[in-house]
């Protein structure tokens, strides 16, 4: 068989393509770089050198689908009129993307990790692109007198557990739809800004 030789970026990114497909066909566990091998054309000497292993390239795979949920934030801020609206849009998309393939090797592949993986750090500051948006909405909810004064940092802190508890449940359901996922996450970050919200707000 004829082994495929890209330019380096070019062979990258075709890569990681055909690895998204190959961890959403077969999830985390039993994807291999034997399988990607055969995806890609390429040599597994080639594919090493572009990726030391499996959990540097799913790790690529994340952070890429991170930068591409945080331009979606952006533009959701930006057409959103208020922070409440900003954050039941934030709701929505974090309840679509349970539907998305790749989330749920997400959650395969954490838990392979121990407290000590080297990893955590990767998954941290992907979590904290998130965590940022959110504090951002809610620092200027606070300022716009539309939030309770509470500490940033609480108020950061109840609504990514709200977004993340109803994520995971979310992943334990895997025959709702799109639309059924962004509503039970939209529904608890309303209950939450019942309670955050100043009463004479609208």
């Amino acid at each position: 068989m004829t082994r495929r030789r890209l330019p380096a970026e070019e062979a990258k990114t075709m890569i990681l393509n055909q690895a998204k497909l190959l961890f959403i066909e077969k999830g985390y566990d039993r994807a291999t770089m034997d399988d990607l091998c055969a995806l890609t054309q390429m040599s597994k000497g080639n594919l090493y050198h572009h990726f030391k292993n499996k959990e540097v390239l799913f790790l690529q795979l994340l952070t890429r689908h991170t930068e591409q949920m945080s331009q979606k934030w952006v533009r959701l801020m930006q057409q959103s009129s208020s922070p409440g609206e900003q954050l039941l849009e934030m709701a929505d998309l974090f309840g679509r993307d349970c539907e998305s393939p790749l989330i749920r090797a997400l959650d395969e592949y954490a838990r392979t990790l121990s407290s000590e993986s080297e990893s955590l750090a990767t998954l941290r500051e992907i979590t904290e692109a998130a965590y940022a948006a959110i504090r951002q909405v809610l620092q200027a909810g606070v300022k716009q007198g539309v939030f309770i004064n509470e500490d940033i940092e609480t108020l950061s802190f109840a609504v990514m557990s709200t977004l993340a508890g109803a994520t995971q449940l979310c992943l334990t359901m895997p025959n709702r739809s799109g639309d059924e996922y962004a509503a039970l996450h939209v529904n608890a970050v309303k209950l939450l800004l019942k309670g955050i919200s100043k009463e004479d707000s609208k």
